[in-house]
C-alpha cells in the first residue's frame, strides 16, 4: 500500500472510530513480539570491542555476562555517551565491566508489553533484557521493537478492513 493509500484509510478507519489495534495487544507477551538474540560481551570486554560490535550490528546495547552466561550487566550508547566520552584515554585498555550499568532491570518472557513499556517509561531506558529462570539472557526488547509491534498490527487491522470493504 502506498503512503497516500496509507494515509486515507487510516483517517477513514479513524473517521468511522474502527480500533486500529487490537484491545488486548498490550497484554500481549514480550516473547509475542519475536525476541530478538542479545549480542553479548564478558565484564573484560574493551570498549574498542564494544563499541565496534555495536557499529557492526547497528545496534543499541550490549549485555555483559559473567562466566556462567548469567547477566551483570548492560552497556548502551547513552553509556558510552555520558560514561566514556571525555574520559576515557584508550579504548583499547578500558573494560566494559567499568562503564555498564550493572545490575539492570530484566524480565521474562511471558511479562506483559505493557509491563515492560511500563518499566521502560519509568526508568528512562529503552531496552529490556529478556531472561530465563537462571537469569541467563534469551532476548532483548527495545522500545522501537514494541513500536514496530503495534505498527505492524495496526496495518494488519487496516489491511484486513480494506479487502473486506
Amino acid at each position: 500500500m502506498e503512503k497516500k493509500d496509507l494515509l486515507t484509510n487510516i483517517h477513514s478507519a479513524c473517521a468511522v472510530g474502527m480500533n486500529l489495534i487490537p484491545p488486548t495487544l498490550l497484554c500481549d507477551s514480550i516473547g509475542s513480539i519475536g525476541l530478538k538474540t542479545p549480542l553479548v560481551v564478558k565484564p573484560e570486554t574493551t570498549l574498542a570491542e564494544c563499541v565496534d560490535v555495536l557499529q557492526h550490528h547497528k545496534i543499541g546495547s550490549l549485555l555483559v555476562v559473567d562466566e556462567q552466561g548469567k547477566l551483570v550487566g548492560i552497556f548502551t550508547e547513552r553509556d558510552c555517551i555520558l560514561k566514556v566520552m571525555a574520559k576515557v584515554q584508550s579504548l583499547n585498555e578500558a573494560v566494559v565491566k567499568d562503564y555498564m550499568t550493572p545490575h539492570p532491570i530484566r524480565e521474562r518472557a511471558e511479562a506483559s508489553i505493557a509491563f515492560a513499556l511500563n518499566l521502560m517509561s519509568h526508568g528512562g531506558f529503552r531496552h529490556v533484557p529478556i531472561v530465563d529462570q537462571d537469569d541467563v539472557p534469551i532476548g532483548i526488547v527495545s522500545v522501537k521493537d514494541v513500536v514496530d509491534h503495534i505498527v505492524r498490527k495496526m496495518l494488519e487491522a487496516i489491511y484486513e478492513a480494506v479487502e473486506e470493504s
